[in-house]
């Protein structure tokens, strides 16, 4: 095809020869056995000229266009084994919804335009199913303690967990509190099946803090969980990107030492090596702010 090329445009065997670094005689032959091949005269010869013919004339407009479709797609797959191109089916927890992420998926998107991103809402607990079926490539969630060992889990950031006290609260107005203050509390949680390792979280600091809070109200978001405590119906441990936003009308206040948090993580396949998914959870982590989180690359301990 390229040497067929190479003669239309020049009309002149021996200069197509010279640009392909082939000898003439061997072009030559070589356009002999393709007009044998497909059955039609490309060329018309005489000792001074050579001339397409009408044949010729149809068959260099459908060469054209097949090199320039293998062309392309030799260009699309080195730019795919590079990452450039592709999709990624990202799934998230609400919390992380609310901080890095956003602006992480602008800063891939400005650095990789044709990379597609779907973007789904989840809970943790539906995260490892989505995964192994390939309805998702990736998720940021709170990891669950045992991890399938089909799959990787690796810590971005720790999130803080602060108190989260309706306005109205007596304790409103306190800079710092202590979580001990808040065992005769009413709270408002969701439930354990939604968020296991948030609930987990809560639970065990609580205990740590010698209580066991007295569940009221449980809400399945923590927005609806902000919502009704706003509304006087209790107090509740959410995440600090919750309390920076202001989400829900509730106040949000820090605890004193020991301080609560939960890790926020990626998880993968195993067998998933698209280039595309190293690019995006790079920048996620150059995004931490690395003055208020901790970022922990860890695999956590797996399921034997």
């Amino acid at each position: 095809m390229k040497s067929f090329l190479a003669v239309a445009e020049d009309l002149h065997f021996t200069r197509a020869a010279e640009r392909l670094r082939v000898a003439q005689p061997n072009l030559s032959q070589e356009i002999r056995r393709l007009e044998r091949e497909i059955g039609v005269d490309l060329f018309a010869r005489t000792k001074r000229s050579v001339a397409l013919t009408p044949a010729g004339h149809t068959f260099l407009q459908h060469v054209r266009a097949l090199l320039n479709a293998t062309a392309d797609a030799v260009h699309a797959t080195q730019r795919a084994s590079r990452g450039e191109i592709g999709r990624i089916r990202l799934g998230m927890v609400s919390a992380a919804t609310f901080s890095v992420i956003p602006n992480a998926i602008g800063r891939f998107r400005a650095a990789y335009p044709n990379v597609e991103i779907l973007l789904s809402e989840l809970y943790s607990v539906e995260a490892p199913d989505a995964l192994r079926t390939g309805r998702l490539d990736l998720c940021v969630l709170h990891p669950p303690r045992n991890v399938e060992v089909a799959l990787n889990i690796v810590s971005i950031w720790d999130e803080q967990l602060v108190a989260a006290l309706s306005p109205k609260h007596p304790l409103a107005g306190i800079q710092r509190i202590g979580l001990s203050t808040l065992r005769s509390e009413p709270w408002v949680l969701w439930p354990r099946e939604m968020a296991t390792r948030l609930y987990d979280e809560v639970i065990a600091a609580c205990a740590a803090a010698g209580f066991e809070p007295r569940v009221v109200q449980r809400a399945t978001r923590v927005t609806t969980v902000a919502s009704m405590v706003a509304a006087g119906l209790g107090v509740a441990l959410l995440p600090i990107t919750v309390a920076r936003l202001g989400i829900g009308g509730a106040t949000f206040r820090p605890l004193r030492p020991p301080r609560v948090s939960v890790p926020v993580a990626f998880a993968w396949r195993q067998s998933e090596t698209a280039p595309e998914l190293a690019h995006f959870m790079a920048i996620v982590r150059a995004s931490v702010p690395r003055r208020r989180t901790t970022l922990i690359q860890k695999v956590e301990r797996p399921i034997r």
